[in-house]
């Protein structure tokens, strides 16, 4: 009886392999360790392959470092997008998407953005690499925010002021959460800010699907 054999895996693919495998360790080392502690051996170390493999790929630390980040702004921005699918088909809620955006700042995501954002300062290459890369993260939550307004008689920016003011305040209840650990506080500060939305936006919250 002859039976067939797997394919054997192309140099594309495993080269493909390879890559989200470095992307993946260099994530949870940014996260466990921090910008500065995470080094090709670091990465290297934690993929369990050699230096000389991570350099195959990578050039440099940042170079890597972009690569990773830009995984997870992708990773990020699709399921956001799907969150805004799901928004127009009526299966979600503003209310929930405040949720999801909480849960982006205040969990591994944000850990890792801080950590390269702190590391931008000093370093202008990898300030310009990571400001183009989260430009579509930022159209992605554009997207996502349009879904749950309309707005009548006053300019869309109106629209794009509340969601940064939103994000804004997010991030800095993120950074806070480093030294404070106290869920009824940041609860309260959303419970808060959902009904300043409600209350003085002049905004009316409506799913996309009900506009004309």
């Amino acid at each position: 009886m002859i039976t067939s054999q797997p394919a054997s895996r192309t140099q594309d693919q495993r080269s493909a392999e390879m890559r989200a495998r470095l992307i993946q360790a260099t994530l949870e080392t940014i996260l466990e360790c921090g910008y500065a502690n995470t080094t090709l051996v670091a990465v290297a170390t934690r993929a369990g392959v050699t230096r000389g493999a991570v350099h195959h790929h990578y050039s440099s630390r940042d170079e890597l470092i972009v690569d990773a980040i830009s995984h997870q702004l992708r990773e990020a921005s699709a399921e956001i997008r799907q969150f805004a699918r799901d928004a127009q088909g009526g299966d979600t809620s503003l209310e929930d998407f405040l949720e999801r955006v909480w849960a982006l700042f205040s969990g591994p995501f944000f850990m890792i953005t801080l950590e390269h954002i702190t590391a931008s300062r000093h370093n202008e290459t990898l300030r310009q690499d990571l400001t183009l890369v989260t430009r579509d993260f930022h159209r992605a939550l554009d997207e996502t925010w349009n879904t749950f307004f309309t707005i009548e008689d006053r300019p869309m920016s109106e629209l794009a002021v509340v969601l940064n003011a939103t994000l804004c305040l997010f991030r800095g209840m993120g950074v806070q959460t480093v030294l404070r650990e106290d869920p009824a506080y940041y609860r309260g500060l959303i419970d808060f800010w959902r009904g300043v939305l409600v209350s003085h936006t002049h905004i009316s919250f409506t799913p996309s699907q009900h506009k004309e």
